[in-house]
């Protein structure tokens, strides 16, 4: 097997793009009188990692210009308490953006919360309709805000274009994989236009479609599941994984779904973090932003 150094394919370059998108159309709107975008969270109990993640929402929203607010139930709230705080929220002209955050309480159905999101405001784009205008190729600010971070990453650097390629996409799930393989094979506006395998736990050789793969995301939540050998020399890898680790001295570090390893055969690589991550933020900000603003920035998945 020939050895290839990759290189990093960082998120920060293409976050600060967007980010500055996002600020000169909340700088426009406020010279025209209109409020800054709104984005509420709902969340049900204190889970550390979701607070964590609100936490890096607010500060990123912050630097922005864009308005933050939570609505915190407690965790053993029933699905009518948790659907009738979207419905209301939902309901108001001074929100924008409304997101749900996981885990839920025991017994509530994630399809009856998401879907109790309105359409407009559904900027995590996790809806059975927001899904269904991913899926019908049009492009709106309501796909989901990882998936749309990717088609950024592969877009934003002509040695990884997928136009022509051929993507192998590891996970089925309704935040990445399954919505992914739909914008990577469109045309039209988003001109992505690439050939899609999309592989899942019941794929009997994962191996076998990866090794042949142009670009590989792999969204699996299995700890360096995707093995140097599994890779084409020179191929995109994408990694959406995220894991933390303790490292020998004590201090907790966080890994993706790639085998480091992988970095002597693959071309490019996203680092974890700072690959998807930081994309992906970044993305939500403008999905908030176009919903507040509809034609105000550019529309993205």
């Amino acid at each position: 097997m020939d050895v290839v150094t990759s290189e990093p394919l960082r998120g920060a370059p293409v976050a600060k793009a967007i980010k500055a998108d996002v600020r000169a159309a909340i700088a426009k709107a406020a010279e025209q009188g209109l409020a800054a975008p709104h984005l509420v969270n709902v969340i049900a109990g204190r889970s550390a990692p979701s607070l964590a993640y609100l936490d890096a929402i607010d500060r990123t929203a912050a630097k922005l210009g864009v308005r933050t607010s939570r609505v915190e139930l407690p965790g053993d709230a029933s699905e009518a308490q948790i659907v009738a705080a979207i419905e209301q929220a939902g309901s108001s002209s001074d929100v924008h953006g409304l997101m749900v955050q996981f885990p839920l309480p025991a017994g509530v159905s994630r399809a009856a919360v998401v879907d109790a999101v309105p359409l407009a405001k559904d900027v995590d784009g996790l809806s059975a309709a927001a899904l269904g205008q991913v899926f019908a190729g049009r492009r709106m600010h309501v796909g989901p805000a990882t998936a749309a971070a990717v088609v950024e990453l592969l877009m934003s650097d002509e040695r990884c274009m997928p136009r022509g390629k051929h993507v192998v996409i590891a996970g089925r799930s309704l935040v990445v994989g399954r919505p992914l393989a739909a914008m990577l094979s469109a045309g039209g506006g988003v001109d992505a236009d690439a050939t899609v395998t999309l592989c899942h736990r019941h794929t009997p050789d994962l191996a076998a479609h990866t090794r042949i793969a142009d670009i590989v995301v792999i969204a699996t939540g299995v700890r360096g599941l995707l093995k140097p050998e599994m890779v084409k020399t020179g191929a995109t890898v994408i990694d959406v994984g995220i894991h933390e680790v303790t490292r020998a001295d004590g201090s907790v570090g966080l890994v993706g779904d790639v085998d480091p390893a992988v970095g002597e055969v693959a071309g490019l690589l996203t680092p974890v973090p700072g690959g998807v991550g930081p994309v992906t933020n970044a993305v939500l900000m403008r999905h908030v932003t176009a919903a507040a603003y509809p034609g105000a920035v550019a529309e993205a998945w």
